[in-house]
């Protein structure tokens, strides 16, 4: 049996969030990125990098990308989008993915995360971007905030696109959040399921630091807001990885 993430990152994915877009990865880089050194040239790895529009924006800065996914679909779309821009995508599972430590910087954003039952298997998000880092290597991670999910979560929403209907059901537990999603179209009908474990941040902190990850700036927001533990929607950790800065 498949996990829910290798039923659910395909055509349908698309198609439901179709609204996260270009404009869409800008405003969710553009500020963080000041607190992070860039330069034309300087190689960056995006880990889990779906459709690649985080891949795209940094290409469009001059960063030399590799994404990495699991969906065939996914990157088959991220490929059919990416033309003259220096990013290749790589078909991979995170978990067991050989990256060289080669790069400059490294990536998971937007709740590319906590898909996985164990934490142990979570965990090796962060040691793969501990294994392709350089020594003074950077890391952004971009995770949502428990207690902003609880507090706001829609129990249930429906929509209509292009002779689609899609029904999103929600709930939250201790350790876990969770959305039901029935896609209607044609008179057929279509289900998955999203379950990302939640994690708070002194838990993220310590798994980071496992991997010589050391949090250097902590924001609640795409903003780079300052984090506050009721109001702030993200969790977003830049990191330096452990060693001799070996670039600026």
């Amino acid at each position: 049996m498949k996990a829910w993430f290798e039923e659910h990152f395909q055509e349908d994915y698309l198609k439901v969030y179709d609204h996260r877009d270009e404009a869409k990865a800008a405003g969710e880089l553009q500020s963080l990125m000041s607190y992070m050194p860039m330069r034309k040239g300087m190689k960056a790895v995006d880990l889990c990098c779906g459709n690649g529009r985080h891949a795209r924006w940094l290409g469009r800065k001059g960063i030399d990308v590799t994404g990495i996914d699991l969906s065939p679909a996914l990157l088959k779309k991220a490929i059919d989008l990416t033309n003259d821009l220096p990013v290749q995508y790589r078909r991979a599972d995170i978990r067991t993915v050989e990256l060289k430590q080669e790069f400059e910087a490294a990536f998971n954003v937007f709740t590319s995360f906590g898909y996985f039952l164990e934490d142990e298997e979570n965990e090796l998000v962060f040691q793969k971007a501990a294994d392709a880092l350089i020594p003074g290597g950077w890391f952004l991670f971009d995770y949502l905030n428990p207690a902003y999910v609880r507090e706001n979560l829609v129990p249930f929403d429906e929509s209509e696109r292009d002779g689609m209907t899609v029904l999103q059901e929600r709930r939250a537990g201790q350790d876990y959040v969770e959305k039901k999603i029935t896609i209607r179209e044609n008179g057929t009908e279509r289900r998955y399921v999203e379950r990302v474990k939640l994690y708070e941040q002194h838990q993220l902190r310590q798994m980071l630091q496992r991997y010589d990850l050391e949090p250097v700036y902590f924001f609640g927001d795409y903003s780079a807001a300052e984090y506050d533990n009721s109001r702030s929607p993200r969790q977003i950790f830049i990191c330096r990885k452990k060693g001799e800065e070996s670039f600026q």
